[in-house]
């Protein structure tokens, strides 16, 4: 899938990679939610 700005083709990021920065930015949010319930329940 390719689309054209300005003349200049760019090409856009694959579906597979698009799943993977979501499952990263996912896993990030998910640690950073632990952490900020294990410190809730030692407080």
């Amino acid at each position: 899938m390719e689309k054209r700005k300005f003349g200049n083709k760019l090409k856009s990021p694959s579906v597979v990679q698009i799943k993977h920065q979501i499952l990263l930015r996912w896993l990030k949010d998910q640690r950073e939610v632990e952490k900020m319930e294990a410190q809730a329940a030692r407080g």
